[in-house]
């Protein structure tokens, strides 16, 4: 392990002492030097806060086998300062990087196994399971690091490491053709950035909230949406109206987009969903609602939908991601904190009604 003798045993950190409660500053939590041959230390610049986090507090995802108290953050961006001794040649101390949240898969499920460990049911989940990155330090896997570009900021990479990728991922998964239509549908963290990423790929966007905040935003993007719908005015039936505006009038054209995510979790973003996607298209579940969704299997059978979820991307897709950001300029709508105002501020404005975009804890300069 490299030298850790100038690393200070203790450090600021926001942590989770019990379900239901707000986060607490702590001034004297340990320093996670304890690293393993593969894990790096992360001088942490920026950290996401996604709605996991939010599930994890209200005790609905709780993390085992760590007990509280609990680092909260799966969105790290930092500088690595000290590595264990199999970490790969590729990195070096001082690196910008930042991580996903997978720590030690465990390479013998049948996932590992066939080259899909972000569906290790295994593995420890930064900010989940073991501690996260709301602090001034973080123990990170390097097999899941993502290198950053100098012309990324650590406040704009921390949420691209959890909600730009999920929603990149997602994309890929519609397997779409430029050209196609895709909706989006929640325009939230994850949804504002989506519309990006399909814009850039070639695909023709329509994006969908039902806030006039999250509306607002995707119309001052750099990548506008080719269509916006605000579903609290127009119903499913109208929305396809507008939607065949985005189609050619051809006869093998199929009424509907020819895909839709939903990201965002009220079910009835779901029930949209589905009547808006056209005969044989595709549905991608990311948004977690709190309750069951009802499914119309009728409607499913006799449309030929596919219902697909999706989690994360591997960290090649990862790294396509980031170099695709830096290429096309894509930049996400954040407000940042520091470390002190987010003990008092974070999870009250994430549930203000009009939040938009991601909140971001600036945790050193």
């Amino acid at each position: 392990m490299s030298n850790v003798s100038n690393i200070p045993k203790t450090m600021k950190a926001l942590r989770l002492h019990e379900f239901g409660s707000d986060y607490r500053l702590d001034h004297d939590v340990p320093v996670p030097l304890d690293l393993g041959d593969y894990d790096v230390l992360i001088a942490i610049k920026s950290a996401g806060f996604c709605h996991t986090e939010l599930l994890i507090r209200d005790g609905l995802a709780r993390p085992k086998p760590k007990q509280l108290p609990l680092i909260p953050s799966h969105e790290p961006a930092g500088i690595i300062v000290a590595m264990g001794k199999k970490v790969s040649d590729e990195y070096k101390i001082g690196d910008r990087v930042g991580a996903i949240n997978f720590y030690n898969a465990c390479a013998n499920c049948p996932d590992c196994l066939n080259d899909n460990n972000i569906y290790c049911e295994n593995y420890d989940g930064t900010g989940v399971s073991i501690d996260g990155a709301f602090a001034e330090y973080q123990k990170a896997d390097s097999r899941w690091l993502v290198p950053l570009p100098d012309e990324l900021s650590f406040q704009d990479a921390a949420p691209l490491m959890c909600a730009g990728l999920t929603a990149f991922s997602a994309i890929e998964k519609c397997a779409l053709k430029k050209g196609q239509v895709i909706g989006i549908i929640g325009l939230g963290a994850l949804g504002h950035l989506a519309v990006q990423f399909a814009k850039c790929m070639g695909l023709k966007v329509v994006a969908i909230d039902n806030r006039q905040e999250a509306l607002d935003v995707v119309q001052k993007l750099k990548h506008t949406p080719d269509l916006i719908i605000d579903s609290s005015k127009i119903n499913e039936e109208n929305a396809i109206e507008q939607i065949k505006t985005l189609q050619s009038s051809t006869k093998d054209v199929y009424t509907g987009v020819d895909a839709t995510i939903i990201m965002t979790e009220p079910v009835k973003a779901y029930t949209y969903a589905l009547t808006i996607t056209r005969k044989h298209g595709t549905m991608i579940a990311v948004g977690i609602p709190r309750e069951p969704v009802p499914i119309n299997v009728i409607n499913i059978i006799m449309r030929d939908i596919t219902i697909k979820g999706s989690l994360l991307g591997d960290i090649e897709c990862a790294q396509r991601m980031v170099k695709f950001v830096v290429d096309h300029e894509i930049q996400g709508e954040i407000k940042c904190y520091t470390l002190e105002e987010a003990a008092d501020n974070l999870i009250k404005d994430f549930n203000r009604p009009d939040m938009k975009g991601k909140l971001v804890v600036n945790v050193s300069a």
